[in-house]
């Protein structure tokens, strides 16, 4: 079973039609409902983007992504949650001038479990960008506007998308092939 954690994102109910047409057993909790525990019953975890920023919202996920790392468990972070990833494994984030707020084409650069294709078309809301990655991460696409827009752990199953791929025209085939490994 998969996790889903809702960290008040606009999108969740989004990213939550897209598991159930993916036919996937999940189950949602908000982030101040979680302990380090309870991540080991599942087989996989998706940090949802979110709204505004709350201090307990980052200890939480942080706490979550650790749980990840340890436990070996596939993680998915999205546009927050691929922040927060990068902020708990020591890189860093760098405020934008300007909001990003549309579609996108971004480039896969290397060849990845979450994608096989070149090119995709994505959906971006966010006012921070990923300025260095943590040392053990790797980028698998960029864009004009964002260096990183899809990274990866270079030893563990842990993902990030700076994009909402649960609003974008390729987003399901991310979320097709992020669920499979959890079913592993």
């Amino acid at each position: 079973m998969l996790l889903m954690v809702n960290n008040v994102s606009s999108y969740s109910n989004n990213l939550e039609e897209c598991l159930n047409k993916l036919n996937t057993k999940y189950v949602v909790h908000k982030y101040d409902e979680l302990d380090d525990c309870s991540i080991s019953n599942y087989d996989g975890i998706i940090l949802s983007g979110r709204t505004k920023s709350v201090k307990a919202m980052n200890v939480s996920n942080m706490n979550i992504l650790k749980s990840a790392y340890k436990d070996d468990k596939p993680l998915l972070g999205i546009c927050y949650g691929v922040e927060i990833t990068v902020l708990t494994f020591s890189g860093s984030l760098q405020r934008l001038n300007n909001r990003i707020i549309g579609d996108n084409n971004i480039t896969v650069k290397k060849e990845s479990i979450l994608t096989k294709r070149n090119t995709l078309n994505v959906f971006e809301n966010h006012g921070y960008h990923i300025a260095r990655l943590p040392e053990e991460f790797i980028c698998i696409a960029d864009s004009s506007s964002c260096k990183y827009e899809i990274i990866a752990h270079t030893k563990k199953h842990i993902f990030g998308t700076q994009f909402h791929p649960e609003m974008s025209i390729d987003g399901m085939e991310i979320l097709r092939n992020f669920v499979g490994l959890t079913k592993n």
